[in-house]
């Protein structure tokens, strides 16, 4: 998974301070697998255990699916009106309802929360195919989330092709969650492609997901995400 910081499509001003957060975008393997809860989960962790400041940018929009078609969105939705869009979440980390952002402006939008936040976790459950990639393009990891059954790893596999279809995959790997009869990690490697970053069994699991992915971004640890969590 390459995590190395990518060159904007447009370039920031000579004035204008480097951007510093990163980007972690969550992608369901599939309907059921659990991605807006991981999401929310791993944002309280990285928000609550590390003091992180962490953003959950949520793309749902009330049932059009990820690869489905759409209206445009109505509203105006960029780094310069953002703030209207935001919200507090109980003190831990807030959420930017991104649902209506312009796919053209999600790129400054993403460049503003680096700006802002230590780490942007971008839920793309709902995602329509046009903001997921955005989100996709100009994040710094992607997790797939699915589970470690047969059937949800062939979808699995299917999204990891779409995924190295738009030269995405090196950035990518997989969150399992353990079913009962479900494939080894050796063997869901095999299956899509991608390396098994974590398998989710329990909350510890998943507390060490978030040790890992804030270890980068702390002070004294800075630096790029290694390639995975798990061998």
């Amino acid at each position: 998974m390459d995590t190395s910081r990518r060159n904007p499509q447009i370039p920031s001003g000579p004035s204008a301070p480097e951007p510093v957060g990163q980007v972690v975008a969550i992608l369901p393997a599939h309907g059921g697998s659990n991605a807006e809860s991981l999401t929310r989960g791993l944002s309280r962790e990285l928000a609550e255990s590390y003091r992180l400041s962490v953003l959950l940018a949520e793309f749902s929009n009330h049932g059009f699916p990820l690869l489905g078609t759409a209206a445009e969105p109505p509203q105006r939705l960029d780094s310069r009106t953002w703030g209207a869009f935001l919200r507090n979440s109980g003190g831990a980390f807030d959420t930017l309802e991104a649902r209506d952002a312009h796919p053209r402006n999600i790129r400054r939008l993403l460049e503003c929360a680096r700006d802002r936040y230590s780490l942007t976790c971008a839920d793309l459950s709902e995602a329509r195919e046009s903001a997921a990639l955005e989100v996709l393009g100009n994040s710094d990891s992607i997790f797939l989330a699915g589970n470690s059954d047969p059937l949800s790893l062939e979808m699995a596999r299917h999204r990891a092709e779409w995924l190295r279809s738009l030269g995405l995959a090196e950035r990518a790997a997989l969150l399992l969650k353990r079913v009962p009869g479900g494939l080894n990690g050796a063997d869901a490697e095999d299956l899509t492609g991608l390396p098994v970053c974590a398998i989710l069994d329990s909350g510890n699991e998943l507390r060490s997901l978030a040790k890992w992915i804030a270890g980068p971004v702390l002070p004294q640890q800075a630096g790029p995400l290694p390639i995975r969590l798990v061998g």
